[in-house]
């Protein structure tokens, strides 16, 4: 292994620095400085008030965090918590979730070299590593097992990771069998790991941590005025806003569609592309969220006669988990396009009938959703006609978000599972 390693580092310093400007420039200026100190394992020491032993978390982006926030609210009662991520709204998020868990610290992953990953060791001082999903750096992986417990939470295997996996089980066995323990989301992937060679007695089925979310009850007072129904299409990628509004104005009546871009580089272009469209400007009106937001009196939205329908593109981050709430329909983005699909439980939790696409593959749990009829998975053309069937229809939408609800809530408490494996471990 450690030769194979060296190969693997020697690569990987090679390609750096024709990685390292694309990745510089790819952040906003503020954060450059800060962003390359890190990646090189350059961190301030945490400085936490207390004397509990500290956890290194990593989780690469917005979605494993948001996954793992019930998991750290409950790591927090028990250990400090340095949490390493790599995107930029992954980051953004962990930092406001500082405000709720004071002794949690976010940084940048260090680069997957050998002198980066000691480096941050040796200034944070964990007791434990634990990785989120399939993050598996080899030298992160390799060398804090050699002084440390590390763990696999929330573990999952997509078809393709796990033919890669095996065809490089030279590699990839040994390097998965310095995890204490794997904690895996469900059955299938419980399976995958055994057949990659993983020893029986490291995993445990601890279901999938997504179900266990608490999320924050926001007013969003500004947004009173909407024409109902209000659909959400939240977390949307290049070329889905294309299609959902082509279907949204096949709508014959009055109602609001919000839309949510899964990136934020990219409100602006949605923006644009709202304004664009002919059959929109006659009888729609196209706001962004902040626009309402800003806005100190109502002269913005005083006269709503002159439109028929109303489309706000949410350019804040952050808010979409709240934001479901407010919304009579859900669309879930990523699932219209090869893509994989979003994570669809956040407006289950708000008990909002759910649409996905047809890919949502990176979601296996939704097959069961679907099996259930609990949530319903169309075509891109046939999105009217489901928006049409389930908003006109009291009794489905009803039965639609009831069993819905209730399957969700029999699939929680990983994240309890999980903590008392770290536990019992350390």
């Amino acid at each position: 292994m450690p030769l194979i390693l060296k190969l693997y580092s020697l690569i990987h310093l090679i390609l750096l620095p024709f990685i390292l400007p694309f990745e510089i420039l790819k952040r906003a200026p503020k954060r450059r400085s800060i962003w390359l100190k890190e990646k090189f394992g350059f961190v301030a020491l945490p400085g936490f008030s207390n004397q509990q032993k500290t956890l290194w978390v990593h989780a690469v982006s917005l979605g494993e965090i948001k996954a793992i926030t019930k998991f750290l609210e409950l790591v927090a009662d028990h250990f400090n918590i340095c949490l390493t991520t790599t995107t930029e709204t992954g980051r953004a998020y962990a930092e406001n979730l500082v405000k709720e868990i004071p002794n949690l610290k976010v940084f940048y992953n260090p680069f997957d070299l050998g002198f980066s990953i000691k480096r941050f060791l040796k200034k944070i001082n964990p007791s434990a590593l634990v990785i989120v999903e399939t993050e598996l750096w080899p030298n992160m992986i390799y060398i804090s097992s050699r002084s440390l417990p590390i763990f696999l939470i929330n573990a999952r295997l997509s078809n393709k990771s796990f033919k890669n996996y095996k065809a490089l089980s030279f590699f990839f066995k040994p390097l998965l069998n310095r995890f204490s323990a794997i904690c895996v989301q469900n059955e299938i992937y419980l399976h995958k790991f055994k057949e990659l060679g993983v020893i029986p007695d490291k995993l445990y089925l601890t279901g999938n941590l997504k179900f266990d979310i608490t999320i924050k009850f926001l007013e969003f007072e500004k947004l009173q005025w909407l024409r109902r129904p209000i659909i959400i299409a939240g977390s949307t990628h290049e070329g889905e806003e294309e299609l959902i509004l082509k279907e949204f104005v096949k709508l014959k009546y009055q109602a609001s569609l919000l839309l949510v871009p899964r990136h934020p580089e990219r409100f602006d272009k949605v923006y644009k592309l709202c304004l664009s469209r002919l059959e929109l400007r006659k009888n729609t009106l196209i706001l962004k969220y902040s626009e309402i937001e800003n806005s100190q009196n109502k002269e913005l939205l005083k006269d709503l006669s002159p439109y028929q329908k109303v489309v706000v593109v949410v350019d804040k981050i952050g808010i979409l988990a709240s934001l479901y709430r407010i919304a009579d329909l859900a669309i879930i983005g990523g699932s219209f396009i090869p893509h994989g699909g979003q994570n669809p439980l956040e407006a289950i939790y708000w008990k909002v009938p759910v649409i996905v696409g047809p890919y949502m593959e990176n979601f296996p749990f939704v097959e069961d959703f679907i099996k259930e009829e609990t949530i319903c998975q169309v075509k891109p053309g046939d999105l009217a006609h489901t928006i049409d069937l389930i908003l006109s229809d009291k009794i489905l939408r009803k039965k639609l978000v009831e069993r819905a609800y209730n399957l969700f809530l029999s699939l929680t408490g990983g994240s309890v599972k999980t903590l008392e494996i770290i536990k019992s471990t350390l």
